[in-house]
């Protein structure tokens, strides 16, 4: 079961909208047998069919019948496909929040995690994290032009949250600039959607003309930032995340030192530099103030986290914090932090909280 490591035909952005049922127990997540669907797309000719438009019909009659948000998920290095999918909802469990949960699958090799890691799969999948920002963006615009065409009476008003977590994060910066530099016009006529079909060796560049922040439009209420494999000034350049907020309510970026992959993997031998995921942004002081870090160093179990780097899916207190931002609280409401100042906050273990 799968959609391949590489991008798609065409030009690397032809993927495809579907769903899947993930049973969850104690001890694993498992795509339930026949339920993966793939929804029909005729693209040419006179009774064209999107994929994109039955997908977001049936979110749409969730949220607005059932008053669910909807959980955007972007996985990070090293998921295939299942793992993808099975991870989102072993999130979406773990939290205990009734949600839907949308995963945008970008392609990866899905290797095991030996130590170290193989170069050659770390590069590859940086690659297609980055060919995949384009495939993002349109995802996104063709969700614009969904919405756009509903009714007044036909909107659902319930909040979407993003979640991007490790390379997911690199990902979603490309979208971020991908999607300022994209046409202004509808393009639902084009083929996206969250998986990735038939494997091809095809990368994308981006434009390289001047990025227009003007393009960017509040999607999401929550954008949750987990273990960033993203350079620590990235929300300092108009490049790289520095209009991401625009898309955002709120922005909480979570951190630590003790995160193996980023500290090591990523920033030594990898030659990536200071990491977003290990001491947050590099100067809270210069950017948006809808932008706050999250130190969790001192509730990580490394008994069951060993490499500090899964603690958002594994740490009862991380999943607390995430879970009280996607109710709908400031940043200064959550119960477990202590405040550092300038929109910095530590989660304190339970036996240090104040009564």
């Amino acid at each position: 079961m799968g959609f391949g490591s590489d991008p798609g035909p065409i030009d690397g952005t032809a993927v495809r909208f579907g769903s899947a049922d993930v049973q969850v127990t104690r001890s694993r997540a498992q795509i339930v047998a026949e339920s993966l669907y793939v929804a029909p797309e005729q693209l040419i000719g006179p009774n064209q069919t999107r994929g994109s438009r039955d997908i977001f019909g049936k979110l749409r009659e969730s949220m607005r019948g059932k008053g669910r948000p909807t959980l955007v998920v972007i996985h990070g290095f090293s998921n295939s496909f299942s793992d993808a999918i099975e991870r989102a909802g072993t999130i979406l469990d773990f939290y205990g929040v009734d949600m839907n949960v949308f995963s945008f699958t970008w392609p990866s090799r899905g290797s095991k995690l030996p130590v170290p890691l193989p170069y050659a799969d770390y590069v590859h999948d940086r690659e297609t994290a980055r060919a995949s920002g384009l495939a993002m963006a349109r995802t996104m615009r063709i969700l614009f032009d969904y919405i756009d065409s509903l009714g007044p009476a036909e909107q659902c008003r319930q909040p979407m949250h993003l979640i991007c977590h490790s390379m997911g994060n690199y990902a979603f910066r490309h979208a971020v600039q991908a999607l300022m530099q994209l046409p202004l016009q509808p393009v639902s006529a084009s083929p996206i959607a969250v998986a990735q079909p038939d494997p091809a060796p095809m990368l994308v560049a981006l434009p390289t003309e001047a990025p227009d922040p003007i393009r960017l439009r509040r999607t999401f209420e929550q954008v949750i930032l987990v273990a960033a494999d993203e350079d620590e000034d990235a929300f300092d350049d108009p490049r790289e995340m520095r209009y991401l907020p625009r898309l955002a309510g709120s922005v909480s970026v979570y951190h630590t030192r003790e995160d193996w992959i980023l500290s090591t993997l990523s920033r030594v031998t990898k030659f990536n530099g200071p990491r977003l995921g290990t001491d947050g942004p590099d100067n809270m002081g210069s950017i948006s103030d809808k932008v706050s870090a999250i130190d969790v160093s001192d509730v990580i179990d490394v008994s069951q986290d060993f490499q500090s780097h899964q603690y958002y899916r594994i740490a009862p207190a991380v999943r607390d914090d995430i879970v009280a931002m996607l109710s709908g609280a400031r940043p200064t409401q959550v119960a477990n932090r202590e405040a550092l100042g300038s929109q910095r906050y530590r989660i304190v273990p339970a036996r240090r909280r104040r009564r």
